[in-house]
């Protein structure tokens, strides 16, 4: 995310950019700045004497609820402590969403530590990203529409390795066609002096079986592996075009990604297209829309479903489990999804379905039975 600077009576020397995510469910942006500890605007400026050597990013989202868990490495190159006053910031939500600001809170556990301790924070606002900062009692609910909460908290730089682990909860975003979106702003990282990530290292944990894309920013070095069972497919859709993204398919475990001296120009970009079907927009959009595929979507009248249809929807549901069919159109028909894993050690009745999965079935053989 691009910085602008300011003038100001007093320039912060150095810029601390941590890293930083979509926060609410409306779209909002967090990022981190340096501050003056009487407030004031951001001022970022390019560190020259502190290395990014090492970042470990983990993400693990429990239902539509991400858990962030950072774990920092950083080099200080100067014979002396540096002490930055940082600011972490989540804007207000945006959309057509009422809130209060005095009681709006978009980051759920924040914590960070630092030597092994826990740092104290301090909340407050400002009316956009480069704006001074003012007490959160100060303004009123109605005085704001657009802003940034911020929160300051103080880190001190040894001389050499230092270590900082950052973690917090958000909310994931969603639209149309996407169920859940889960943003990181990474961009800032070649901020730190050499403008790399020495190590870079991602693992993305969405829950076991699920079907979930990530954008494919890390270059051709990048290497993608399932720690545990899964793959990442060949199936690819422009989320943010004329970038891509990979689906990824877990059946347990979760999907790592480690590059080496990575100049981050681009943001991170994942999550689920829908939980429930693996068969949806905008993965397979040509093939929906020419009847080549066919989605687990019931809508309008009933009798407009052939009964072939009826018997693909129901199926897909075991599928999405790794069933091997016994049936050969079927076989046939599921082998063309990347994210279809047969199992032949599976029994029909070692599936556990959800809830959702029991009253779909049920209410698709309902239909095949009219």
């Amino acid at each position: 995310m691009p910085h602008r600077s300011l003038n100001t009576s007093r320039l912060m020397k150095y810029f601390f950019p941590l890293l930083f995510l979509l926060v609410f469910p409306f779209m909002a942006i967090a990022n981190d700045g340096v501050y003056w500890s009487s407030g004031g605007v951001i001022y970022p400026i390019q560190e020259s004497r502190i290395t990014l050597d090492k970042e470990i990013l983990t993400f693990k989202v429990d239902e539509d609820l991400a858990h962030v868990n950072i774990e920092f490495t950083f080099i200080n190159l100067d014979e002396s402590p540096k002490t930055l006053l940082v600011g972490f910031q989540a804007p207000f939500p945006s959309g057509d969403v009422q809130f209060n600001i005095q009681e709006y809170n978009p980051i759920q556990n924040f914590t960070i530590m630092s030597q092994g301790a826990v740092l104290p924070y301090r909340l407050m606002i400002a009316e956009c990203e480069d704006c001074v900062l003012q007490r959160v009692s100060d303004i009123k609910s109605s005085d704001l529409y657009s802003g940034v909460y911020v929160y300051l908290f103080e880190i001190t730089f040894a001389p050499g390795v230092n270590k900082i682990n950052h973690s917090y909860s958000f909310r994931a975003s969603s639209s149309v066609y996407m169920e859940e979106m889960y943003d990181y702003i990474l961009t800032t990282g070649s901020k730190w002096a050499g403008g790399k990530i020495r190590k870079l290292e991602m693992n993305f944990d969405l829950g076991d079986n699920q079907f979930f894309y990530v954008n494919d920013i890390f270059g051709e070095n990048a290497d993608w592996s399932i720690i545990g069972t899964g793959i990442v497919t060949d199936e690819k859709f422009g989320y943010d075009p004329p970038d891509t993204s990979k689906m990824v398919r877990i059946l347990s475990g979760f999907l790592k990604i480690s590059v080496h001296d990575f100049n981050p120009t681009k943001n991170i970009h994942f999550g689920i297209i829908n939980r429930n079907s693996f068969i949806s927009y905008p993965v397979y959009a040509e093939k929906i829309q020419s009847g080549e595929v066919i989605t687990t979507s019931l809508f309008g009248d009933p009798s407009s479903y052939s009964k072939s249809e009826l018997r693909i929807k129901r199926n897909t549901i075991y599928a999405q489990h790794g069933y091997v069919f016994s049936s050969p159109d079927l076989q046939e028909y599921f082998s063309q999804f990347g994210w279809y894993i047969p199992n032949p050690n599976l029994k029909m009745d070692d599936i556990q379905l959800t809830t959702w999965e029991r009253e779909f079935i049920a209410e698709v053989q309902e239909m095949e039975e009219r």
